[in-house]
């Protein structure tokens, strides 16, 4: 529908892609934050929303924390809500599931994620040594957390993954990519007040981190939308493009 389309602006992190690598600390989430925001001032954007995945739903979080002037609401599918010991305590039969889902990521899954979080450069150096070593080392992640049963090319073309690939490969990114992850360990979280920005959730199967809806309401207090989806993994916009687009357009259709 032409109400609900939009220009869309795509920056890639610092360090990822085509994008520059840092050549100092400090390029943490708060900071792309801030980038982004700068980014669409200079753009000339007066009103603006924002959604993401993955590190981006970190990043869209830090914008809705931020709320700068003309930010109108946000959009992820990994939402960063993470259950008090009451929760899981008092946790509902599908909060239960959502949690066994974490655990199972954390204990099994997640060994990328701590290299990366505390020996960036030294995986670094492999990553950018060998293709086919960056090859499996992001091949993996697409069988942990795509809806695919451990075949992600069942659900993602096999020439989409290599481009995925290639787009660390020839920019030599694994390093520079990796260090995001040593930077948010650096940051020091702090219990946020209730974010009072305009929020939609779409909440994917196979997507490691969910969140509840009630879990969703005690931290936000604007949900414009919260659906679970029937398919779809960690790489939404990849394996189920046309859902995530309609739940984007859902949830910031009210506020135009």
């Amino acid at each position: 529908m032409q109400g609900d389309a939009f220009h869309v602006v795509i920056p890639s992190m610092p360090g990822f892609g085509f994008s520059d690598k840092p050549t100092a600390t400090g390029w943490g989430v708060p900071r792309i934050a801030n980038a982004w925001v700068t980014l669409m001032e200079r753009l000339g954007y007066s009103e603006w929303v924002a959604q993401g995945g993955d590190w981006g739903s970190a990043v869209v979080e830090a914008i809705s924390r931020k709320t700068p002037e003309g930010f109108l609401g946000m959009h992820v599918n990994l939402p960063m809500v993470f259950p008090t010991t009451q929760e899981i305590s008092e946790a509902t039969p599908d909060e239960q599931r959502m949690l066994a889902t974490a655990q199972n990521y954390q204990t099994l899954l997640d060994g990328y994620f701590k290299e990366q979080s505390t020996r960036p450069q030294t995986i670094g150096y492999s990553l950018a040594d060998s293709p086919a070593g960056l090859a499996a080392w992001i091949y993996t992640l697409f069988q942990d957390v795509t809806d695919s049963d451990a075949d992600p090319e069942s659900v993602i073309d096999r020439d989409e993954i290599l481009d995925d690939i290639m787009m660390y490969w020839l920019p030599n990114a694994g390093a520079s990519s990796a260090r995001l992850y040593w930077e948010a360990r650096q940051e020091v979280p702090t219990p946020p007040e209730p974010n009072q920005v305009p929020a939609g959730f779409s909440i994917f199967p196979r997507e490691a981190i969910q969140a509840s809806r009630r879990w969703i309401e005690r931290r936000y207090a604007n949900v414009l939308h919260y659906r679970q989806l029937d398919h779809g993994g960690h790489f939404a916009a990849l394996e189920q493009p046309t859902v995530l687009t309609d739940e984007i357009r859902t949830t910031f259709r009210s506020l135009r």
